[in-house]
């Protein structure tokens, strides 16, 4: 008898992973292409759990990165914190390309609903080691906060970030 309950203990861990895959291989589908553009309707009609399917793509460091840039950027069209969580995560702590599209993604997803969020992201990444994140981080700053602009233009050393963060 025991077998029998191992058996099927096993049997249903497997059909479980078998049942996860066909939607990350869905999602992966729909982030590949020469030229790929973002169509929303067919990431939502992926329907719950589509986030955390992106997350895990977005978080692969095994995939290519166009694959991780791609699934970061469908993330905005799914505005729960725990994509917000890993939004935020990912413009802190990641490697430049990632977190500037981890950042662009936050605005696009949530700058209207939880903008006090962005904005305090967008203030710690005015002082990143990365120029081009600075910028952005300026460009939004100086949409919704001219006094942190202003003073992030007289803090920046470099004249070039301070003209890009201008325009």
């Amino acid at each position: 008898m025991k077998y029998v309950i191992l058996f099927c203990l096993v049997f249903w861990n497997i059909s479980g992973i078998a049942a996860a895959d066909p939607d990350k291989d869905k999602v992966i589908k729909l982030l590949e292409g020469r030229h790929w553009e973002l169509d929303a309707e067919a990431f939502q009609r992926l329907g719950e759990g589509t986030d955390n399917v992106l997350i895990e793509i977005a978080g692969n460091t095994s995939l290519i990165n166009i694959l991780r840039f791609r699934a970061i950027q469908v993330l905005s069209l799914f505005p729960t914190d725990n994509t917000a969580d890993f939004l935020e995560n990912t413009a802190d702590k990641s490697f430049a390309s990632m977190a500037r599209r981890g950042f662009e993604a936050m605005k696009s997803g949530f700058a209207k609903t939880q903008p006090k969020r962005v904005k305090q992201l967008a203030a710690r990444l005015l002082n990143h080691r990365n120029a081009h994140l600075r910028i952005s981080a300026a460009r939004y700053m100086r949409e919704v906060d001219v006094i942190q602009f202003k003073s992030f233009l007289n803090a920046e050393k470099d004249s070039w970030v301070r003209k890009e963060a201008q325009k």
